[in-house]
């Protein structure tokens, strides 16, 4: 799910009371992907995309991903 910050910031979270697992920002024509964290220089972003479903569906296919490939 993902939940408004503000008119520009969304977080992902699993369900409402969890913990937040990603953000999503406005960006310039887009809206950038990053792995929360709640230091900057710590959110790993993984892509832009043309609104904030698509991001967050591209988060959860990251997660569904198996690891070390």
């Amino acid at each position: 799910m993902i939940e408004p910050v503000d008119d520009r910031t969304w977080l992902v979270k699993r369900t409402p009371e969890s913990s937040p697992e990603a953000i999503i920002d406005r960006f310039g024509g887009g809206y950038r992907l990053r792995r929360f964290s709640l230091t900057e220089s710590r959110r790993t972003q993984h892509g832009v995309f043309t609104g904030p479903e698509l991001a967050e569906t591209a988060w959860w296919r990251l997660q569904d991903r198996p690891r070390g490939r």
